[in-house]
């Protein structure tokens, strides 16, 4: 049964109220009581066929009949169009015939022409996914039976709450039968702390696509799936089997392996000590931040916060993205899109040609803004404000006050104290905003409270903004920070790693592997040369790391062979070509060699990760790394291993 927008008013309102008459009518349709006539007359004709009549009871009107169709029309109406595309999506994935059009208008109460905007929509999606619509005799979808289900499994992920799925509510779904979820998601839990800290809702996106599981021919064949992958896949399916006493084939298991390797193992945020892991998608975040640093001139690499922040969104977004996505503009990350247009704009067009198209929309660009601007508040390294603060009151009041300032505005980088006997020798050009708790004869400050109320905390949060969105870069004093209290393992190992430094010139063949060899042949404390040689280059084909445009290549890995933890910086003679991060050919020139003892004592195996991480996620240290002599490169060490003592301390 299908209605017109007035008719569907017109409808609710009688369920609602009862009795209307012709004027609560035209008010209700805000029309004239001529096209009031004209709608009731229309909705008479629709009513007969489900056997409701409209009565006339002196000025009033009702319906007369079974109202329980109307109600039921009226609960589908509710449905918002994101609700609807994921239902139709749903349906043309589990149906075993093709969906003709008038069921899908007749279920959803919408119109032939939405319909036809609907299908083209979830087509468009179904496409990104390498799977199609089939017009014939209705509609169908058509593709690899794994490409279905992945979709399938996310498309639920998206539909079902993690609240509703732990406590067995999604009665719209039947596809998942509530016993075979229970299983799944017990025997899952009991095995995940294999896998280590894994997000709810890839939990929810593992365990769904267990269920779903169901012995279906020509899935993914295995592709350089790892050990530990398969492993955990073969003890969740045979836990399964034995709980359901239901077999479950090779594909099955591999298919699942597949998956858990890309969107888990493969994605760790510190891969360092790890035989096989995903450098393209560790290179791309690195890049998205570096080129959003680049475009709005703002340090955000500067925040070790975000990166770690980031890579866990894009691994969820990469591994259960958004498919239909509600557009509301009430929500935390479309406001912080609005309040920052700019920065928005950028990470569109960043995230655009760095990642897939089936994250590309605009409620996942404003997630990803709402990381750039929280980043802004939060670092006070990335674009940081200094503050005067002028005051005479005692020391305790003057640390509450300033406590107040700093957890209101984290990005303040430092509250310089003075007294208004002292003012007369301070330079304000070296502070980018004043304030004193009492006002001062000739001199423009603006004045706080010695307590300040909520309002005044929020109009100086609102200030302090401003002041840094539109701060004047300028050469400014040092100031002097805190003395920091040494960690005496942390330095010991820092030590040990400067101390084995070097950089040296190697006279290399002209392939990468050989020069590899040669590499290998001349360190003093490697106690099986062939056995290493074969090691980091089977790791380097499984996750390559040559790091594009730098002429960079980073070998590592720990071994039983290596008596001691060393980094090395190797310069060839002649250049070679090497898999780079992105998977394509980099000319190498010089080679990152960083070798690890299985038993070495966790403060090296930190300064080694540091190490890593700042090859890969900060452009300004690999340039210097690409071109340092032996000096400048044992400095920058030094800097990287006193910055993380120094973080250790605090």
């Amino acid at each position: 049964m299908l209605l017109t927008k007035r008719e569907k008013q017109l409808v609710k309102a009688f369920l609602q109220v009862g009795k209307l008459s012709l004027k609560e009518m035209a008010d209700i349709l805000q029309v004239s009581s001529r096209t009031v006539y004209r709608t009731l007359s229309d909705l008479m004709l629709t009513l007969e066929k489900q056997n409701i009549e409209l009565i006339k009871d002196g000025r009033k009107y009702f319906l007369s009949g079974d109202l329980s169709v109307l109600e039921e029309s009226q609960s589908t109406e509710e449905v918002s169009a994101s609700q609807r595309l994921v239902l139709i999506s749903y349906l043309l994935l589990t149906s075993a015939e093709p969906i003709i059009n008038e069921e899908l208008q007749e279920r959803f109460w919408v119109s032939n022409v939405t319909v036809i905007q609907d299908i083209a929509e979830i087509e468009k999606r179904l496409k990104e996914f390498e799977l199609s619509i089939q017009r014939k005799r209705g509609y169908q979808v058509v593709g690899a039976t794994a490409q279905k289900r992945r979709f399938l499994a996310i498309l639920l992920s998206n539909a079902i709450s993690i609240q509703n799925f732990w406590q067995d509510d999604y009665p719209e779904f039947p596809i998942l039968e509530t016993e075979q979820v229970q299983a799944t998601r017990q025997i899952f839990e009991e095995h995940q702390y294999l896998l280590g800290e894994v997000d709810s809702k890839l939990r929810q996106f593992l365990m769904i696509l267990l269920a779903l599981a169901d012995n279906q021919d020509e899935l993914v064949p295995a592709v350089n799936v790892s050990k530990e992958a398969l492993d955990f896949s073969k003890r969740i399916f045979s836990d399964l089997a034995k709980r359901s006493k239901k077999f479950f084939n090779l594909q099955e298991i591999v298919y699942f392996a597949n998956i858990l390797d890309e969107i888990i193992i493969k994605r760790q945020e510190i891969p360092l000590f790890r035989e096989k892991f995903d450098s393209e998608f560790y290179y791309s975040i690195s890049q998205m931040v570096d080129a959003v640093s680049r475009f709005t001139k703002s340090d955000f690499f500067k925040d070790k916060l975000l990166f770690q922040l980031l890579f866990n969104h894009m691994r969820l977004s990469l591994a259960v993205p958004f498919l239909f996505p509600e557009r509301a503009t009430t929500n935390v990350a479309y406001l912080a899109a609005q309040k920052n247009q700019f920065l928005h704009s950028i990470v569109s067009l960043v995230m655009r040609d760095i990642f897939p198209s089936f994250i590309q929309n605009e409620y996942e660009y404003e997630l990803v803004t709402l990381h750039f601007a929280s980043s802004l508040r939060r670092s006070p390294d990335i674009y940081p404000i200094r503050l005067l603060l002028v005051t005479d009151e005692r020391p305790l009041t003057t640390s509450v006050l300033v406590s107040k300032i700093k957890n209101i505005a984290p990005f303040v980088e430092w509250i310089d104290i003075k007294s208004t006997s002292n003012l007369s020798m301070v330079d304000t050009g070296q502070y980018d905003y004043c304030l004193t708790t009492r006002p001062i004869p000739n001199r423009e400050i603006d004045l706080i409270s010695t307590f300040p109320n909520t309002q005044e905390i929020l109009d100086l949060q609102d200030k302090l903004q401003q002041i840094q969105e539109n701060r004047t870069v300028a050469e400014r004093k040092e100031l002097v920070s805190k003395k920091s209290h040494d960690l005496q393992k942390y330095l010991v190992a820092s030590s040990q790693i400067l101390r084995n430094f070097s950089l040296s010139i190697l006279n290399n063949q002209p392939s990468f592997e050989d020069s590899v060899g040669q590499i290998v042949e001349r360190l003093d404390f490697v106690t099986d040369v062939g056995y290493l040689v074969h090691k980091l280059l089977s790791r380097f084909e499984l996750s390559p790391l040559a790091i594009p445009n730098t002429n960079l290549a980073l070998l590592h890995t720990q071994s039983h062979t290596v008596t001691e933890s060393h980094f090395l910086v190797v310069e060839l003679s002649q250049p070679v070509s090497a898999l780079s991060m992105n998977h394509q050919y980099e000319q190498v020139q010089r080679i990152l060699v960083m070798l690890t003892k299985v038993d070495d004592e966790e403060e090296i195996r930190e300064m080694m990760t540091a190490i890593s991480q700042s090859i890969i996620e900060n452009n300004l240290y690999t340039e210097i790394y690409r071109t340092g002599n032996q000096e400048i490169i044992y400095q920058l060490l030094n800097a990287i291993f006193t910055e993380k003592i120094k973080k250790l301390e605090n």
